[in-house]
Order: C-alpha cells, then sequence, then structure tokens
C-alpha cells in the first residue's frame, strides 16, 4: 500500500461520526469545491469512504471558480421550495406545469422526489467543509504524490495526441469515489490512486483548454437501480434545455422555466473523460419513461450523454440531424504505473500499426483464427469478412479516435453526424462481426460489471454458430456476474418496450441482437501488460478480444457490451484472412505479429 492507511482509516473514523446523525440511508449528500483546492479534493476518499458506510449518497462538483450546472441546481430547488410552500410565481407555476406534464404522462409521481433539494450540502472554504452549521477538518494526510511529474506528462500525452484538445475548448472529467467496504472489490490502491490520475489530468487540462470541471457521483450496483437525485435531476435539465424546442407539453413546460433557472447558460463540454470502476450510473427516470426525441421525431435518445455524444452505431444518430456536442473517452481505476506505461506513448506511431492491420481486413473475405489445444478446448473461429471488404462496415481502432484529426470512418460510412468515443488506454483494431462460427477461450480477463481476472485452469469458453454465441463453460463467480447483468439487460429492455420511450424496431432490434457476438479485435498497445485490468489487457499487444453483446454498427445495439480478453500467446493463435483469389494475408502466426 503505497498511500498511508492509518491515516485514512482515522479519517473514515471521523467523518462517519460527524456525519452520523446527519445523513441518512441513500440520501444525497452534494459536495462543492474549487479545482485548486487540492486538500478539498484529496479529502473526499475518506469523506466519501465515510459517507458510504452510512449508506448514504454522494453527489460531488469540482469546478474552476464556477459551476453554472450546480448554479442551476440551486435555482431549480428553490423554485421547488417555492412551490411546495404556495408561493406563487409564474416561474414556480412553470415548475408545476412542467412537472404535472411529466407525471401524467408517465402516470406515477415519481418524478416530483427528484426536485427535492439534498439533506446536506458541503461547500469546501479555505480550511474545512462547511454547510448548514456542519464543519469539517479536510483529511487528506493518508494522500502522497507519487509519479507525479510523470502522471501531468501522461495526461499532456493524451490530451494533445489523443483528444487533440483546443484552448477554446471545455473539458468534463468524472472521478470515481471510493466504495464502501462491502462494495470494495478491486484493491483499495487502484480506488485511490485514481484520484491523483483525475486530479492531475485536470491540472493539465486547465492550462490547455478553456474552462474545466470535475464531477463523481455513487455508483449503482445494478443496472436496475435508481440514480441518486441530483444526478437524475442534472440530467433531466440538460436534457431538457437541448430539447426544450421540441414540440412536446413537457418540453414546452420546461422552456418556460428554461431562464429562470439559468439552465439556458450552461455550456455543453466539448470533450469528456471519465474514470470507471465497478458500478453503474442508475436509471435516469425521464429518459426511460418518456426519452429525448430527435428533431424528426422519428426515434428517442435515452440519456443526454448519448444525445450529446451521438455514437456511430446508434440508430438515433441517423434520424438526428444535429452535429455531436462531444467526444468521450474512459478509463479504468489503473494502478498510476499501469496508466502512466500504458498511456504515456506516442499515439500516432501505435496508429500505423494499427493502419496496416486494417488494411488487412479489408483485404480479406474471410478470416480465420486458430490456436493449439489448451485447457477447455481450442479455439478455432470463421469470420466472414465481406462487408469490410465492400466498404460497408468499418474496420475501426482505438488510438487517436477522439482526435478530430482522424477520418472519421464509421461516420462516412453510415451517413451521419456522429461524436466520437474512445479508451485510454488505447491499442485496438476492432470490427462487429456479421457472420461469425466456431469456438473460442478466454483465458484472461472479463468486463461485467467491473474486470475479472479468467483463470487459466478453468477459462469462459464460448461457441458461436451465425454470429449468435452460448457459454459453454466457465468460472461460477463469473457466469453469476455475467447472467445477472443480462437479465438487468433484458428487464429493461421490456420496460423501455412497455413505456414506449422507443420504436418498436429499436426494441426488436435490441431483442434480436441479445445473444449476439458484438465485437472482434486485435490488441495493438506494445506498452501493456498481462494485469487484472480489462481496459488494459484488451490493449495488449499480440492477443485479442470478443465481446458478447451489443456491437458498433447501427442495429446491432442491444443493452449489455461485455469484453473478453484471449492469450493469443499462450494459446499459439494464428490469425490470417484470405481475399476473393484465396492469397493468405497473416497477422498474427503462433501468437506473435507478423504486421
Amino acid at each position: 500500500m503505497r498511500y498511508n492507511s492509518n491515516n485514512l482509516e482515522k479519517a473514515v473514523a471521523y467523518y462517519k461520526k460527524e456525519l452520523k446523525a446527519r445523513v441518512k440511508k441513500k440520501h444525497p449528500v452534494l459536495i462543492e469545491l474549487d479545482i485548486s483546492n487540492e486538500k478539498a479534493f484529496f479529502s473526499l476518499a475518506p469523506l466519501s469512504r465515510a459517507l458510504h458506510d452510512l449508506g448514504a449518497d454522494a453527489n460531488v462538483f469540482v469546478h474552476d471558480g464556477e459551476s453554472r450546472m450546480l448554479n442551476t441546481l440551486h435555482r431549480t430547488w428553490a423554485l421547488n421550495y417555492e412551490l411546495k410552500h404556495n408561493r406563487k410565481s409564474p416561474a414556480s407555476r412553470a415548475l408545476k406545469e412542467f412537472i404535472g406534464a411529466v407525471q401524467k404522462k408517465t402516470k406515477s409521481k415519481e418524478f416530483e422526489k427528484i426536485f427535492k433539494a439534498p439533506d446536506l450540502e458541503l461547500v469546501a472554504a479555505k480550511n474545512g467543509f462547511i454547510g448548514d452549521g456542519t464543519g469539517l477538518e479536510f483529511r487528506d494526510n493518508w494522500f502522497k504524490k507519487f509519479s507525479w511529474k510523470q502522471l501531468l506528462k501522461t495526461a499532456e500525452k493524451i490530451l494533445v495526441q489523443g483528444y487533440g484538445i483546443k484552448k477554446h475548448e471545455r473539458m468534463s472529467i468524472g472521478f470515481e469515489l471510493l466504495p464502501s467496504k462491502k462494495q470494495l472489490e478491486l484493491p483499495l490502491q487502484d480506488y485511490l490512486d485514481s484520484f491523483s490520475l483525475a486530479y492531475t489530468f485536470a491540472l493539465k487540462a486547465s492550462k490547455l483548454c478553456r474552462k474545466v470541471s470535475m464531477g463523481a457521483e455513487t455508483p449503482r450496483m445494478s443496472q436496475l437501480e435508481k440514480m441518486d437525485r441530483i444526478s437524475d435531476l442534472a440530467a433531466t435539465i440538460l436534457g431538457c434545455e437541448y430539447e426544450k424546442n421540441i414540440s412536446e407539453p413537457w418540453f414546452r413546460a420546461f422552456k418556460k422555466i428554461s431562464r429562470a433557472i439559468e439552465s439556458d447558460k450552461i455550456e455543453f463540454a466539448d470533450a469528456s473523460f471519465a474514470v470507471h470502476g465497478k458500478g453503474y450510473g442508475g436509471k435516469h427516470f425521464f429518459g426511460l419513461k418518456i426519452g429525448y426525441p430527435t428533431p424528426n421525431k422519428k426515434s428517442r435518445w435515452q440519456s443526454p450523454g448519448s444525445m450529446l455524444l451521438k455514437p456511430w452505431w446508434l440508430v438515433q444518430t441517423k434520424h438526428d440531424s444535429r452535429p455531436a456536442k462531444r467526444r468521450h473517452a474512459i478509463t479504468e481505476t489503473l494502478p498510476l504505473e499501469n496508466y502512466i506505461r500504458t498511456c504515456n506513448i506516442d499515439y500516432f506511431e501505435m496508429r500505423k500499426r494499427d493502419d496496416e492491420i486494417r488494411k488487412i481486413l479489408k483485404k480479406c473475405a474471410v478470416l480465420f483464427v486458430k490456436g493449439r489445444k489448451v485447457k477447455g478446448g481450442r479455439t478455432s473461429l470463421e469470420l466472414d469478412t465481406t462487408s469490410l471488404l465492400n466498404g460497408k462496415s468499418p474496420v475501426l481502432a482505438s488510438d487517436i479516435e477522439v482526435n478530430p484529426s482522424t477520418p472519421p470512418e464509421a461516420a462516412e460510412i453510415f451517413k451521419v453526424k456522429a461524436g466520437r468515443y474512445g479508451n485510454f488506454p488505447g491499442g485496438e483494431v476492432f470490427f462487429t462481426p456479421d457472420k461469425m462460427n466456431g469456438t473460442f477461450v478466454g483465458d484472461v480477463v472479463i468486463a461485467i460489471d467491473q474486470s475479472y481476472i479468467i483463470g487459466e485452469k478453468q477459462p469462459l469458453v464460448v461457441k458461436v454458430k451465425n454470429g449468435h454465441y452460448k457459454i459453454i463453460s466457465g468460472p461460477k463467480k463469473i457466469l453469476k456476474a455475467f447472467n445477472k447483468r443480462k437479465r438487468e439487460a433484458w428487464h429493461l429492455i421490456k420496460e423501455m418496450e412497455k413505456n414506449k420511450t422507443l420504436p418498436k424496431k429499436i426494441i426488436a432490434s435490441y431483442k434480436k441482437n441479445f445473444d449476439r457476438v458484438g465485437e472482434f479485435a486485435i490488441n495493438t498497445n506494445p506498452n501493456a501488460r498481462l494485469s487484472r485490468y480489462l481496459i488494459e489487457t484488451e490493449k495488449l499487444a499480440k492477443m485479442m478480444h470478443i465481446a458478447l453483446g451489443s456491437g458498433y454498427e447501427p442495429d446491432r445495439e442491444t443493452l449489455y457490451h461485455c469484453d473478453i480478453v484471449l492469450n493469443n500467446p499462450r494459446q499459439k493463435m494464428n490469425i490470417f484472412g484470405t481475399d476473393k483469389k484465396g492469397k493468405e494475408h497473416w497477422i498474427i502466426r503462433n501468437g506473435k505479429f507478423v504486421v
């Protein structure tokens, strides 16, 4: 443990003692601080652990002088207070009309609950957090700076090469809070490292672009849990502000309060970066029950995030003529050394190999993947790549995909105005397979609600027929988590179908793709190493990964995407394709690159 765990435990105990009488289970605590307040930021680790141990939710806003969203939330809570205390004004009447229109449509009074102000709000001052008669000391003495200069250099490499960030742009950064002891499955140090990772990223971004904000909230351990009410309200406001000129009762009503709550002053981030740990964001009431329509009313978005990003693989994107508002990338709660080693690289150099692999795949009509026999069986796959050969499907890469200088191949093929999405660390060439047959042996790691290690002695064995998969065998813990993910995803599909928040064609597509393979990828990051972290091992050069569930093409989406990594060197994998004339084109031979 590189940090002072004794001081961390003392800080958690201090915050729990001070807050025990003030917080309630599942009730949100709002925390606000300036990005320059380093002591406050690193005090968030024990403070969030204390809140989570007490069963409360935490919602954090970190800004560089002002948060317009936070200002809008305060105005909305004040307006709701007026409404609840019969203080009539044009704005409070408009809020009542907005809430009423949504509740009439959804036949539920659930919506009005998200407008309640947080139970406790803590604002970071010079020497501690203060709020509503509560004063808390900063407790950051658990923290010590490690590899600080390298972290700043890594952030700069990602921002300059990966994002191509510009001085006039706005950047938002999502980070992970410290889970309760019960929910902590990954090493504690990983979560503590992620505070340094996120903070140095913000510091470097503040030097390279116009405005930086950070945010975090308590994750949900199930896809079926509701979002905390602060996040739910913020998402509703963001989505409705963007949609306020749509001619539907709830949007017309929202437009009447937009100026009063100053949501019309909210600036959308041009680029965003998020650190993910275990869990999910939770169900967004408005998105799930009503949705955000495309301007032509032919489809609907389920969240403002996807609406602003406009991924090329979503059917909604082709119905939305508006340009994408942001580009987005994610990472995991990685150890600092893993993050630095895999992300502080020459992205343009890595792109050269990726392009060579892409060229080969575009030549081939069939792709073969064959390995030696290992525990559990033998990987032997045949993929029809005719759509790649004919230019009807894109061969994608994760390297500089969120840099606008990269040609938007997928957007051009599908003729959509799409946003950009990527991973850091980057390093993969991937596509959505159509006809795929055979068996594969996953023997490294799988991502479900977090990364799970797959042991060589008990691998995950999957059979594929015409692109549809069936898991033959695997570790009980992994199968249990995977089946839970699928059950919850199916429940959400049925709920959307019941609420009619999506066209029947999209619901049918979700169902059709539910048991399909969604991705085939060859990993290319030269600095990645074998580890327990999916986002690193799915980039480890010479290895490959296959995802079950959602694909990266329109009409190939469903509501889960689980990547499985295969150890190509161990399985002595051969990956090669044949063109229309039968000529072979090799990518990997006996587990080693020949490209």
